[in-house]
């Protein structure tokens, strides 16, 4: 049985989530659940069809997530543990030898590697933020369908391969001499959809912006104060 530690509520920031992350994490926490993680909008699908992925910024975003991450911090100074999971999954790259598995901080990139989705008329997609492109109408990342393709030609295919090749963040412009290139990753798919290029130009992109200023404060949180770095090193062990 899957069991109710197996359980968890993925989180998507809105418009009217900004300004309420305290509030949020307590609805959390009254609902029994141990972890949250604090996502914003994707630039696909629903969200891009409805307009809202526009509704705030990346800048507007990340005061909203470092709100919530210091509240979360709080609550385990006075007793309650909870935790953050995007920031766990970046502590472990930073604080262990150990990979996360999370695509989105991969290199090279995940997709196809760690997630491949089959949907309903039999297409496979590298992720499921593809299929959610390909019902937007753009079917770049489409690795074939598995009524007419072999499993080594789904796996072989250029819509996998090519932004494969793409997204070795040690080779990348940009990434190769960052800082932070270690605890990263690469997201193809985001870059595309919002760039339209695999690897996409950094300093105008959204997935570093917001990567990079996580990963200035967690190390700024550590360096700060010695009962947040055990905090985060417990969470990195998870």
């Amino acid at each position: 049985m899957l069991g109710y530690e197996g359980v968890s509520a993925l989180m998507t920031t809105t418009r009217a989530s900004l300004g309420r992350a305290r509030d949020i994490i307590d609805e959390y926490l009254a609902q029994g659940f141990s972890s949250i993680f604090l996502r914003s909008l994707s630039p696909y699908g629903f969200a891009i069809k409805t307009k809202t992925y526009a509704a705030y910024d990346t800048g507007e975003w990340l005061k909203f997530y470092f709100e919530g991450l210091r509240y979360i911090v709080e609550l385990n100074r006075s007793g309650r543990p909870f935790v953050e999971s995007y920031a766990a999954m970046i502590l472990t790259k930073m604080l262990t030898p150990f990979e996360t598995g999370y695509v989105d901080l991969m290199s090279p990139a995940g997709i196809g590697i760690s997630a491949v989705v089959y949907n309903y008329d039999g297409d496979v997609y590298a992720s499921d933020e593809s299929r959610m492109l390909a019902e937007m109408g753009d079917k770049t990342f489409c690795m074939g369908n598995l009524h007419e393709r072999t499993y080594e030609e789904l796996f072989g295919s250029d819509a996998l391969l090519t932004p494969l090749e793409a997204s070795f963040a040690a080779s990348v412009p940009m990434c190769n001499d960052c800082a932070f290139e270690p605890y990263c990753g690469a997201d193809p798919v985001y870059h595309y959809a919002t760039q339209g290029d695999f690897v996409g130009r950094k300093p105008l992109s959204g997935f570093c912006e917001k990567n990079m200023a996580i990963f200035r404060t967690l190390i700024g949180m550590m360096e700060e104060d010695p009962e947040t770095k055990r905090l985060f090193r417990r969470w990195a062990a998870r």
